[in-house]
């Protein structure tokens, strides 16, 4: 059983610089306040603030590359959690219609999380030019007294080996967000587009648009938030990549059952998988 406490100081000395950070640089920095992509549920609008235990809306903030501080086009899903609890939320569909439509006309598609006014940093979730996916999104919400103060992202970088994981955070003028400015994970594990194409035909929804949320802090009344005790990276990364392999194994064996339809690219694509599972390298 993990301590209740193991993790939380290490979190709290992420999340504090993030914080100090917000309140002087504002959308530029990527930790705000800026209202306009606040997230409130307008229909309990009372029912703003952190109780542990009941509802809290988030939301998901989807758009192009670039600068997030001029007039674009973007999409909000909004969703309601129970404060406290480890959660996930996943897009049906955002895999296909991103990579296969890019309904932003854009190089790349960045996503943030957002609770009441505070934001995290842009994520990358489909680079073009790369032909990569980036789909573990765990977003930590920092609350103190009911009132969240800031949103960070959990390491990414447990899901896979070393050299898959790459620089994938930005701040929202469009600029590389680095480690040592955020003092937060900045990296993240990728998927090829072949390889998701591939995954998602063998049934496995691994790399549509899924957010996963965490809490810490302290909720309305004080209420200790305990729930980024279960957040991915405070577990070994070898348990946490053997769960990966698992789902890609499950996806391989179902695409196997239909294999010898696939030709073409689509060969090569369903090879570069299979090294994907078995953890080699051409």
């Amino acid at each position: 059983m993990i301590c209740p406490f193991l993790y939380l100081l290490p979190l709290l000395s992420i999340l504090t610089p993030l914080l100090a950070q917000s309140t002087s640089n504002s959308s530029s920095s990527g930790s705000t306040t800026t209202s306009s992509y606040s997230c409130v549920d307008p229909r309990q609008p009372y029912a703003a603030q952190v109780n542990r235990g009941q509802n809290t809306t988030v939301c998901l903030y989807v758009g192009p590359s670039g600068s997030w501080n001029a007039d674009i086009t973007y999409k909000r899903f909004s969703v309601n959690v129970v404060a406290d609890e480890f959660s996930s939320y996943r897009i049906p569909g955002s895999f296909e219609e991103i990579v296969q439509t890019n309904p932003f006309s854009s190089e790349a598609t960045h996503v943030f999380a957002s609770s009441q006014s505070a934001l995290s940093f842009l994520r990358r979730y489909y680079d073009i030019t790369s032909q990569r996916l980036y789909p573990y999104l765990t977003a930590i919400i920092d609350v103190r007294d009911g009132v969240v103060k800031g949103i960070a992202w959990d390491d990414a970088c447990i899901f896979c080996e070393h050299s898959r994981c790459l620089a994938n955070t930005y701040n929202f003028d469009g600029s590389v967000a680095t480690n040592e400015q955020i003092n937060q994970p900045t990296n993240g594990c990728f998927f090829t587009r072949d390889e998701c194409v591939q995954l998602h035909a063998g049934g496995s929804d691994v790399c549509d648009l899924r957010l996963y949320i965490v809490w810490t802090g302290t909720a309305v009344g004080g209420k200790v938030l305990l729930s980024s005790d279960s957040r991915f990276s405070a577990f070994p990364p070898n348990r946490i990549q053997e769960n990966v392999k698992t789902g890609v194994d499950s996806a391989l064996g179902s695409l196997n059952k239909v294999k010898d339809t696939v030709t073409g690219t689509m060969e090569g694509a369903f090879e570069a998988v299979t090294d994907l599972a078995s953890g080699t390298r051409r």
